[in-house]
This record gives C-alpha cells, structure tokens and sequence, in this order.
C-alpha cells in the first residue's frame, strides 16, 4: 500500500505554485495548512493569501521575486547572481569592499527595489552600507582613491589641513550623494578666507591662495635653487610670509625682498650657485681693492 500522502504533499497538488509559495514563506504557512485541512480552492487559497498581512506590507518586486524562487529554482539563482555580479562591479568602481554575505543582501535589495538599478541609487546604497576600501599601504582603491586625490588636491591648494577621516567621511557622502566635489572646494574656500582674510577677494574671484602665493614660491625655488614643486604652502618660510601682522593689528604678507633676504639666511643658500658666485664677486673686489688681484 503507498505511503500516505502529507499535508504539504496533498497542497503541493492541489494548489499548485499557490502552495509553493505558501509553504516557502513562514508567514504564509498556516494558510496552507488550513487550505489542506479543509478542501480550500485554489481560488480561496489565493485570495487569502493576496488579503494576508505579508501580501500588502510587500510590494509586487518582493512578492514575484518569492513567487520565482518557489516555483523556479534555477531561475531565481541565476537572477541572484546576475544582480551580485552587478553589485560587485559597481562596489569595486566606487572602490567599496565587501563581503559575500553582503553581496548577496545588498543584490536582493536591488532585485526588490524598483529603483535598484538605477545607477545613482545603486551607489547611494552601497556607499552607506559598505566600507572604502584599502590596499594593503593604505591607499584607497577605485572610485573612492580618484575621489579623494582630488580632495586632497584642492585642500593643499588653499592651505587647509584635513584628516582622513575627514576625507573618508565626505567621499562617502559624494558617493551617496549628499554633497559634490563643488560642495567640498566651497568649504576649503570658505576655510581659507577665514585662514586668510587679506586674501578674501581674491579668492572670491576664483584664485586659491596656492595662486597667490605663486611669487613667493618661485623666489624660494629661485634662491634656494629648488624645484618648484617641492615648495608647499606648509613651509615655514611661505607659512610666514602669508601671515604676518601688520602694525595695527590686521593680516597682511611679507614683502618679497624681506621674505628673499631671509632665504640667504637659511643654511641651504651657502651651497647654491648664486651663493658662490656672489661669495667669489666679493673675494674678487676685495682683492682689488688692496691691490691683490
């Protein structure tokens, strides 16, 4: 005599993918049961289960994504892992790490999103809920390092020091689109006016104070024979010379003979040529003066 047949067994039947889908969710199950207990139709056990709680508190991404993955295994795989390649592409362009685990909740948040592969609101996403990632000296990788060279960039160009954490904390929020890079350039214009306020014009007229310093750069490169990009805003000689007090108290700059005159007094000028040559023109007349030469 065959085995008797389960409730479960009897639904699946009856109902067809009604009961696979019923059965699949924890929420839906007692439906079922009450559908092979008591010779529901089809018809009655669909009902109840569009009239249910989880029916209505879902929307329809999330209930034909269940409805796949109890009537067509192999279907909803490979739209899963569709979406976790996708994913995975997008977290490493923003230079985002992840785990599996993560991968997998972060695609059926997209499969059950209308928006989720919307690019903007993909990245939204996965800025939020993923770490920067980094390599192993450090440095950030793809989207993330682009975006934060860049900060970086701006900030040393009107002087303003930042923190990692700072920069990490507003890549993230580009990413997500809570702020710009515009926004960030603002702030550290907004920073150096208040750093610098003799040079709050000029930079309300597009020039960082990186500009403005240009001739005092120069000189140094010029006097101490150096190259210009080894020269930054943070030397303590440029540093200086940006932000001396005048008599009456405001904020004025160093005249550039006086800002040149104390570069000859630094150690680094006695091995330039200009020094030698001036120190041998000097021999020179003095020798002539006494009759030597």
């Amino acid at each position: 005599m065959p085995a008797a047949l389960t409730d479960a067994q009897k639904a699946l039947e009856a109902f067809g993918f009604v009961s696979q889908l019923a059965q699949s969710i924890p929420e839906l199950r007692g439906y079922l049961t009450q559908a092979s207990k008591n010779g529901w139709t089809p018809e009655l056990l669909k009902g109840t289960i569009e009239s249910s709680p989880w029916w209505r508190q879902h929307a329809d991404t999330v209930r034909q994504l269940a409805i796949t993955q109890a009537t067509d295994p192999a279907t909803y795989a490979q739209t899963l892992q569709n979406a976790r390649n996708r994913v995975g592409m997008a977290a490493q362009q923003l230079g985002r790490t992840y785990t599996g685990d993560q991968l997998t909740q972060l695609a059926l948040q997209t499969l059950t999103t209308n928006a989720g592969w919307d690019s903007g609101v993909l990245n939204q996403l996965l800025a939020n809920k993923l770490d920067i990632g980094h390599y192993e000296d450090g440095r950030e990788i793809g989207g993330a390092a682009e975006t934060r060279n860049h900060m970086t960039t701006v900030a040393e160009s009107y002087g303003q020091p930042v923190t990692d954490s700072f920069l990490d904390q507003f890549t993230t929020s580009i990413q997500a689109g809570r702020d710009s890079l515009a926004g960030f350039e603002s702030l550290m214009r907004a920073r150096a006016k208040a750093h610098y306020p003799q040079f709050a014009d000029q930079i309300d007229a597009g020039m960082t104070v990186r500009d403005v310093a240009d001739p005092y750069i120069r000189t140094m490169a010029n006097t101490l024979e150096m190259p210009e990009t080894a020269v930054t805003l943070k030397d303590p000689y440029v540093s200086k010379a940006l932000t001396v007090r005048n008599p009456d108290g405001s904020a004025g700059v160093q005249p550039l003979w006086q800002f040149e005159r104390n570069l000859k007094d630094d150690p680094r000028y006695a091995s330039t040529t200009q020094a030698k040559t001036d120190a041998y023109q000097t021999l020179n007349k003095i020798g002539k003066d006494w009759g030597f030469a």
